[in-house]
This record gives structure tokens, sequence and C-alpha cells, in this order.
């Protein structure tokens, strides 16, 4: 404000209270003055500005203050960017170029590091795989169920929702009836019954695919009675039947 003052303008007071000097909207009852550390403070001091008609104007003493304790320059923005800043998740400092979107994607204004990022996306696989790290039906080990797109769409899935008992067989919709499996299993599996698709798979695998079904319905996969969920129309004689 003094410099403002300082420069030749005034603080003109509206009758509404409102005080500004220029473009600078300041405080009305605001009154600044000297001090020995500082050029301005808001302790009870000698008066720095006098009032002057409907405005305030920069008294001499004022005015040396300004020269003997110029304002503080303004801290000069930094050539150099920020290199290194603290990850939100593992709680290290690393450099910024190792930061990255809550897709993956670099950006040094991102909250987590890469390795965060792929951590918490292993972690979420593995919650959608049951605690596993890998497809229950051949073992691929599986380190994310997505990629993602710098908008927050899905660009690739590696894992598929898998009926266990085929909804076309009169499967349930339930989820004791899924689990997620890789992609590969699922499109290998179709609509094939489970005790057909076990005797597909490699004993270690038919064997925890064989538990995994029986903790989640209760009953052996040998136990499922197929059904057609379709509706056959026969036509005899012109009618439908």
């Amino acid at each position: 404000m003094l410099q403002l003052l300082n420069d030749g303008q005034t603080m003109v007071i509206d009758r509404h209270n409102l005080a500004s000097i220029g473009n600078h909207d300041v405080a009305p009852q605001t009154r600044y003055f000297l001090t020995g550390n500082g050029y301005v403070t808001r302790k009870d001091k000698t008066k720095s500005v006098e009032t002057k008609g409907n405005g305030y104007v920069i008294t001499e003493k004022g005015r040396k203050a300004l020269v003997a304790n110029p304002p503080p320059k303004k801290r000069e923005i930094s050539t150099s960017k920020k290199k290194e800043k603290n990850c939100s998740g593992c709680g290290f400092i690393k450099p910024i170029e190792n930061f990255v979107t809550v897709f993956g994607f670099s950006n040094p204004r991102g909250k987590y590091c890469r390795s965060c990022f792929l951590e918490q996306q292993r972690q979420h696989a593995i919650s959608l795989m049951g605690g596993r790290n890998f497809c229950l039906y051949c073992g691929v080990k599986i380190e994310k169920a997505y990629d993602w797109t710098a908008e927050g769409n899905s660009a690739y899935t590696y894992l598929h929702l898998d009926h266990m008992d085929p909804i076309s067989l009169g499967g349930e919709g339930s989820e004791r009836n899924t689990v997620y499996c890789c992609v590969s299993c699922n499109l290998k599996k179709g609509d094939k019954l489970f005790t057909k698709w076990l005797g597909e798979l490699e004993p270690k695998y038919r064997e925890l695919s064989r538990r995994v079904y029986i903790e989640k319905h209760g009953k052996k996969p040998e136990e499922f009675e197929p059904s057609a969920n379709e509706i056959v129309i026969c036509i005899k004689g012109g009618k439908n039947v």
C-alpha cells in the first residue's frame, strides 16, 4: 500500500465505506506504521499515512521509510523445477519423473510413484481373484486387472469374470458361482460344464479349481444338474406348440 501511495496514487473511500488504490481493494480502517526492522507493520507506531479528503496519502516519514526499507522482493520462481517430492504411498522422497496419475501415466503432480501405483494395481487384482496372484485355472501370474487410457477408460482387461456353472446351462448369476480368471481360460472354457472343464486342466490347478468350487457352492461340481435356459418352439401343422 505504501508503495502505491508513494507512486502518487490515492486511496479512495466511496460512500459504502469501501476503499481502493487503483485496482487494489484495501480496508479503509487499516493503518500502516513504521518499525525499525521492516518498512511497515500494523503495530501502533508512527503513522506512515495521513488522511486527506476522501483518501490516504503517504507522510514524509513514510516516504523516507520506503527509501530506507524497500519492500521485500517477491520470491523469484526458480528456473529449475523441483526435482523430488514425497510419495503418499510409500512415504519416500523420489524424483518427480517417477510419479504418475491414478491411471499410471507420467505426471510430476501425481500423488503416487510408479512403484506404488503398480503395487496398488497388483493388490486390486489379487482381491478380485480371491487372494491369489494367478489364474486358478492355469496358474499364469496376473499383476493387474486393467490397462487404462489417460481419460480413465479401460483399454485392456487381464481378468474375466467366469461363471463356473454356465448361465446357459442353468448356472446362477450370483457371486458364489463366479470367479475371476485370465482372459485365455475364460475363452477356452466357454459354456462347458465345470466337470468337463476340470478334465482339461493340469492336476495342480484341477484340484485347486475343484476346491474353490466346493467352497463357493457348498457341494461338488458333479452335483450340478444342467438345464437349458432356451425356450424351444416347435411348429406342427402350422400351429405353435
